[in-house]
């Protein structure tokens, strides 16, 4: 099975890579399904004191509640495709289950085609509901100026449209636009970050030339911290430029959600891969970004000395979307699966039929789309007639 480098540094015309199974080498730092359902009352509780926002939600006792959310176990904890998961009772790939095949003997897959056809029960794992949330969101993306490749990067065209429009990230409660310069966007000027340690111009993505981008998203995430607004909103979402993004699309499918967990949550969005959180859209609880942003150094002292060259990610340096999932991992935030959160042409899983190897396919009807966004479309005229047919609206360029 295959994992997508999906790192969303820039708008720019590449083949997207295929990639495969990784290891955390700190298996004994990351809990898997079971170690995290016994530390929700001491390290959950520990974890988020006072930075806590409760506005528009509502709180609850964790004792007797029993509302639970079903969540997925940490990749580092479980089986590749390859081994017996028997002792694990859990699988690497998302949306693989660990299925019973004889006594000791189990095996990682999607469905189950052989075997007893029962699932191993030490991998499945719940956490009570611990704060209910409702649906305001805040929003950010990011533009980046210096890609480091001679191609067109269309983010801030697009961006500057969707501004006009008051569409995308622009139609949330609260909302952001990062970038390594200060430029407008409308009547708004974007936020700017600085590489606080060298680490924005570092290394270059071999295909496209444009600039690996964990750096850049470590200091955004910073920079996301002393904004604060995602203090008083339920959920923080990152939103690609490129991604077609329908916010109340979104707040509708998070009304069907049961709630916080005392981890916090996020949602893992493409099936069939390793570090499934792809970074077209990332949505995130209100505590899990109080985790991220709390233990962002922490985060950075651990990790930044793999991002760049990869370490156990056998397929080259970091994106953001795994920086920020492992960060995430490594302070025991709750994964949930949501394969229904985007259709996404990076993601394989969401290609259809005939289109499996095109890694450039975005969809090509959008009023069938059903999902909270689309990607990628870099195109102006492209993605806003994918908007249209997502909104039933006419959108002038």
């Amino acid at each position: 099975m295959s994992s997508m480098d999906t790192d969303g540094e820039s708008l720019i015309e590449e083949p997207l890579r295929e990639s495969s199974s990784h290891r955390n080498k700190r298996r004994g730092l990351i809990a898997g399904a079971v170690g995290l359902a016994g530390l929700v009352g001491v390290v959950g509780l520990a974890f988020h004191g006072s930075k806590i926002s409760t506005a528009g939600s509502q709180v609850y006792s964790l004792q007797g509640k029993e509302e639970r959310i079903d969540i997925a176990p940490s990749l580092v904890s479980c089986s590749k495709a390859s081994e017996n998961c028997y002792a694990t009772g859990c699988c690497q790939v998302s949306g693989q289950t660990c299925w019973k095949m004889s006594v000791g003997i189990a095996h990682c897959n999607a469905t189950c085609t052989k075997g007893i056809c029962e699932v191993v029960e030490n991998g499945q794992a719940s956490v009570p509901v611990a704060k209910v949330l409702g649906q305001s969101l805040y929003c950010f993306s990011a533009y980046t100026k210096n890609t480091g490749s001679p191609k067109k990067s269309t983010e801030l065209d697009l961006l500057k449209l969707q501004k006009k429009h008051d569409v995308s990230i622009f139609a949330c409660d609260a909302w952001d636009v990062f970038s390594d310069v200060n430029v407008p966007i409308g009547d708004y000027i974007t936020v700017k970050v600085t590489d606080e340690f060298g680490e924005f111009h570092v290394l270059k993505r071999k295909e496209s030339g444009a600039w690996v981008n964990w750096g850049m998203f470590y200091q955004i995430w910073v920079k996301v911290r002393e904004v604060g607004k995602w203090e008083q909103k339920d959920y923080t979402v990152k939103v690609d430029p490129d991604a077609v993004f329908v916010p109340t699309r979104l707040q509708q499918w998070l009304s069907t959600k049961k709630g916080d967990s005392p981890h916090g949550i996020y949602y893992e969005n493409c099936k069939g891969v390793q570090y499934g959180m792809f970074g077209n859209l990332e949505v995130i609880s209100n505590t899990a970004a109080s985790v991220l942003t709390k233990y962002l150094e922490n985060c950075h002292a651990e990790f930044a000395p793999c991002a760049n060259d990869g370490c156990d990610w056998e397929y080259g340096p970091w994106g953001e979307d795994v920086f920020a999932q492992r960060c995430m991992d490594h302070h025991y935030v709750d994964k949930v699966e949501a394969f229904d959160l985007t259709t996404d042409g990076a993601c394989k899983a969401d290609r259809p039929k005939g289109e499996k190897t095109n890694k450039k396919w975005h969809a090509e009807d959008c009023s069938k789309v059903e999902t909270a966004a689309a990607h990628p479309f870099k195109k102006e005229k492209d993605y806003f007639k994918c908007l249209g047919e997502m909104t039933q609206k006419t959108y002038d360029l």
